[in-house]
């Protein structure tokens, strides 16, 4: 009878440990998805290992692009390869729409709806797009010399706490801001960027795509202060009227005269200036010693087969 009740006490106190260990890990779920109150879908790891934080390490030489689209990355295991993910997007409203009973702070925020797939330790970087009713009249008129937006000191502050909220996200290690700008608007942006540098970790990386012509005529990224942005990765695709300036400097060889576009490229796998990029066939910056970052966008869902013949392309 004493032997029974050992047992029996045993087992009581192994279900027991068992059973409050299932509510730590059930609140410890919770406390993520309510530290996350934009409701997006976060990246879906396939396995629950502890994450090394990729700023510590040597950063991938390529990263791929995954918009707003299910993607499944699982077949990157073993590569050096980052995942540059579309975490959500905002809208920043105009200050004249903007009532003062307006508990939204003039700023939408629309998160990921489609699943990511990836494994426990891909470098992830959170996209943030960032959006405005004078960039959208811009880009339709090609006009932007439009009259300055001003945006309140309440729409600043939740638009660099949506970001930072999005550097918090588990296993991202950067943060990478995707708004065109006007010309109108920079000095908008500039406010943006140096609060969200105090905003997110100090060794989380800060990075934004930036307009081809940020990189050599318009160089307004350079009166940033210094420290505020860790790279600007210039868009060379889908680059519309502006586009055959930037093909002739890239056939010149020469490097980007604007310090934070020097470090990475992003590129497309289905325009043919990308292509030329990628092979060789032109010599984009050709003086440079600096090695660069790829960033790889693609119209269509990432696969297998498709991604390897591309990151072959790129090692030779």
């Amino acid at each position: 009878m004493v032997r029974q009740r050992t047992i029996f006490g045993g087992v009581a106190t192994w279900f027991l440990v068992c059973l409050a260990g299932w509510f730590v890990w059930i609140g410890r779920a919770e406390s993520l998805r309510s530290s996350h109150p934009s409701g997006g879908i976060l990246p879906l790891f396939e396995s629950q290992e502890e994450f090394v934080s990729p700023r510590v390490q040597q950063l991938p030489s390529v990263y791929l692009w995954a918009w707003e689209r299910p993607e499944d990355l699982r077949f990157l295991a073993g590569k050096r390869i980052g995942v540059a993910f579309l975490a959500k997007t905002l809208f920043l409203r105009s200050p004249a729409t903007i009532t003062a009973s307006d508990t939204a702070s003039g700023v939408e925020v629309r998160p990921r709806m489609q699943p990511l797939h990836v494994l426990a330790g891909t470098p992830l970087t959170a996209v943030v797009r960032i959006e405005t009713s004078q960039g959208a009249v811009a880009a339709t008129s090609q006009d932007s010399s439009r009259g300055p937006e001003v945006l309140s000191e309440n729409q600043v502050s939740r638009a660099t706490e949506e970001i930072a909220e999005a550097a918090r996200l588990p296993g991202v290690s950067a943060v990478q801001i995707d708004f065109d700008a006007t010309r109108s608007e920079q000095a908008l942006y500039r406010a943006l960027l140096t609060e969200t540098r105090k905003r997110i970790p100090a060794n989380t990386r800060l990075s934004i795509t930036a307009l081809a012509s940020w990189c050599i005529g318009d160089r307004w990224l350079d009166q940033l202060p210094p420290g505020t942005i860790d790279e600007a990765v210039p868009m060379l695709f889908r680059m519309g009227p502006g586009g055959a300036e930037i093909v002739n400097f890239a056939r010149s060889g020469k490097e980007f005269p604007v310090a934070a576009c020097k470090n990475s490229l992003g590129i497309s796998t289905d325009e043919a200036f990308s292509r030329a990029i990628l092979s060789g066939e032109l010599p984009f910056n050709r003086d440079s010693r600096t090695p660069k970052r790829i960033y790889l966008f693609a119209p269509q869902r990432w696969d297998p087969v498709g991604t390897a013949a591309l990151l072959q392309e790129i090692g030779q």
